[in-house]
């Protein structure tokens, strides 16, 4: 079984300096969007992700070596280092 590529889109302008917003279809209900943030602070780009995923299994590990993304905030990685 395939599934279908996720579909980000760009918010608008945000008035922060170096955070960029991005809503990321569900891939399970295409009723849902997740909101990813990229922040690019100090030399380095962190996204984060209002998924449950990210919030259970990710986030507890941030600034250490066991820190992942979730497959939404993979996506917008992806398509923002093209």
């Amino acid at each position: 079984m395939t599934t279908a590529p996720l579909v980000v889109e760009r918010a608008a302008k945000n008035p922060i300096a170096g955070v960029r917003t991005f809503y990321v279809q569900s891939d399970s209900d295409p009723d849902v969007k997740y909101l990813v943030v990229e922040i690019k602070r100090d030399g380095r780009t962190t996204y984060y992700c209002q998924c449950d995923d990210f919030f259970g299994r990710k986030l507890p590990f941030v600034a250490t070596n066991l820190f992942s993304l979730c497959k939404h905030g993979q996506r917008v990685k992806d398509l923002v280092s093209r």
